[in-house]
């Protein structure tokens, strides 16, 4: 069986860079596949063989990745044994050139001492300290994994390849095939002091408590939108009492104005945007142009800010107005999906300079917005910014390979890296109103639904998945009046 396609994840997993789901689906890959298997067992021999030689002679903890496995392209036809024979590191002489030179006359002195050290030879060995025991029958067990999923880091600047790695394409843990008996010696090799015991195996990272507030997010039923509202541990799931409204908008802090919405005017209310209390009971519409959307509740008082494409250009445009519809500015900024910063003054969209050029995202502030703007991010598939209620901390989507993911930056730009990755489309991000957790929508295990995510320790769970409507409303008006309408066209909120 061609083994190639296990090479760079038995390096991840040797290096302890996979996630824990990560981690367990190697290791399930690896109980199906006995060359996988056999090919970690002999990485994890090389590594034990060449680790002492290369700390001794370069101070050095463990080998490099790289040199690894050049190292072991080098040097695999030859037997796997308990010490390095010297055909053996004449073959590492042409893979680490002048660096095996000092390796080798350190390798002489580490002969003669090694067996006045107990456990050099199993320097190494710490690697296995994350498997539970082996069995009688040589095979050790999976650790069990908590009910969560880690999404680590990325940087903004990884290769395709690298992006498009999943915890459903790589090799992730504990199913390693292990010789029957730890002590006794294979044959032709000479018997070799038992190894120090395990360290016991650290515990499980203690699970971060989940936040309060409420999630909303809208749903096409096949007939129209309603808003659904749902609490961040995917309790007391229950429907607005609203028609025909989407893009959601929670205020920050409970008052008369807790809901902004866009109403499609199908059938319920004037076809524009409408603010009202939770239960529905009081709904306002505060602009005349069905054109508008996007609303988002400035954290301060109760203004909002807007996307528009009501001009007969058809081009997105700013605006701000009051929740009770008393004032309305006109921003005179292109540009959408406008979120607001913790101060209630500043704010960031998705736009576009004057030439139409240098598309991302953009800062400015509510009084200078028409002279003075920054491009803080120059990136054409950022969509969906919003800013953490407090910090300055960006969160928005992009698609770089094909797919959608999460990413994070501060707020001048700086610090971008990928908080989601694989080939699901992860998008319409929201931060909680702590500004710790972060919910999305996510098609990742086969079918939509909430998710969330704590960037810090990198914790997620699905909060609700959508089993009886979509993002995507049918090819019809109103909804493609002024061009097709996507998910990613949609937004979420989550409020207090």
């Amino acid at each position: 069986m061609h083994t190639n396609h296990v090479d760079r994840q038995i390096e991840a997993y040797l290096d302890h860079q996979l996630s824990a789901e990560e981690r367990r689906q190697v290791e399930l890959h690896l109980k199906q596949c006995p060359a996988c298997a056999q090919r970690l067992i002999d990485a994890r021999g090389l590594e034990r063989e060449l680790g002492p030689v290369l700390k001794a002679a370069l101070g050095q903890p463990t080998l490099p990745p790289h040199l690894r496995y050049t190292v072991r392209q080098a040097i695999q036809p030859t037997p796997r044994r308990s010490f390095l024979s010297w055909a053996t590191p004449l073959k590492v002489l042409n893979a680490l050139g002048s660096v095996a030179v000092v390796a080798l006359l350190a390798f002489g002195a580490l002969v003669v001492i090694r067996g006045q050290i107990p456990g050099l030879s199993s320097m190494f060995i710490t690697t296995r300290q994350t498997l539970a025991p082996v069995t009688g029958g040589g095979t050790s067990e999976a650790t069990p994994v908590p009910p969560t999923v880690t999404a680590p880091a990325e940087p903004e600047s990884e290769s395709p390849a690298a992006a498009r790695h999943s915890a459903q394409d790589v090799l992730p843990k504990s199913a390693i095939q292990q010789p029957a008996s730890g002590n006794a010696p294979a044959a032709g090799r000479s018997a070799q002091p038992a190894p120090p015991a395990l360290s016991p195996q650290p515990a499980a990272p203690t699970p971060v408590a989940l936040p309060g507030g409420t999630i909303a997010y809208p749903l096409f039923n096949g007939q129209m939108y309603q808003i659904h509202l749902i609490n961040p541990d995917g309790t007391n799931l229950r429907t607005a009492p609203m028609l025909g409204v989407s893009e959601p908008a929670l205020h920050p802090a409970k008052n008369d104005f807790a809901l902004a919405v866009r109403s499609w005017n199908d059938p319920d209310g004037p076809r524009s945007l409408v603010t009202t209390d939770i239960l529905a009971e009081r709904p306002q519409s505060i602009t005349h142009f069905w054109e508008d959307a996007q609303p988002d509740w400035s954290p301060k008082e109760n203004r909002l800010i807007f996307a528009s494409q009501r001009e007969s250009d058809r081009r997105w445009r700013l605006y701000s107005a009051w929740g009770d519809g008393s004032l309305e500015v006109n921003l005179r900024r292109e540009g959408q999906s406008p979120t607001f910063a913790p101060d209630g003054f500043r704010f960031v969209y998705q736009g576009c300079d004057e030439t139409g050029n240098r598309c991302g995202l953009w800062r400015t502030d509510i009084e200078h917005s028409e002279q003075q703007t920054e491009l803080i991010l120059e990136n054409p598939l950022a969509r969906s910014p919003d800013w953490s209620p407090v910090s300055e901390e960006i969160v928005y989507m992009a698609n770089p390979n094909g797919d959608w993911d999460l990413y994070l930056a501060n707020s001048d730009g700086s610090g971008a890296h990928r908080l989601t990755r694989g080939l699901a489309n992860d998008g319409l991000p929201v931060w909680s109103p702590d500004g710790q957790w972060i919910a999305f929508v996510s098609d990742r295990e086969g079918a939509w639904g909430v998710w969330i995510l704590h960037p810090k320790s990198g914790q997620m769970r699905r909060v609700v998945a959508f089993e009886q409507g979509t993002l995507t409303p049918p090819v019809r008006a109103p909804y493609t009046e002024h061009g097709e309408r996507h998910w990613w066209d949609e937004q979420i909120s989550w409020g207090k």
